[in-house]
This record gives C-alpha cells, structure tokens and sequence, in this order.
C-alpha cells in the first residue's frame, strides 16, 4: 500500500519490491477486499487513517532528511 500511496503503480512496485505484477495486485485486492473498499484510492485513504502507513511515509518520501 504504500508504495501505491507514493504514485507508484503495481509494475513499478513490483519491480521496487522484485515480486511479479501479478502479485502486487493480488495483495492490493486482498486489502481493498478485507477494508470492504472498491478502489485503491480509498484503501490507502483508510490505511493511513488506520495507521497502517503514516502519512509521513507518504509526504515529502523523496526528499533527504
């Protein structure tokens, strides 16, 4: 999620994490399923409300400390 979060789609993210595209989407429907939400724009709207990602790791991610 939180690489969806920083913009990133799931090929993008599956080459950041070295796992297949296929999973990438098959983990994002499994928590958009578990949140009971219909789009991924509302599971990360929920996980970061949850605390799952905190909207630092989302924030300003890019930039040196």
């Amino acid at each position: 999620m939180l690489w969806s979060a920083r913009g990133k789609t799931a090929g993008e993210t599956a080459g950041i994490l070295g796992i297949s595209e296929e999973t990438v989407v098959r983990h994002l429907k499994i928590a958009r399923e578990r949140y009971s939400v219909p789009c991924r724009q509302m599971l990360i709207l929920c996980a970061l409300f949850d605390g799952v990602i905190g909207f630092w790791e989302v924030h300003d991610w890019w930039r040196p400390l």
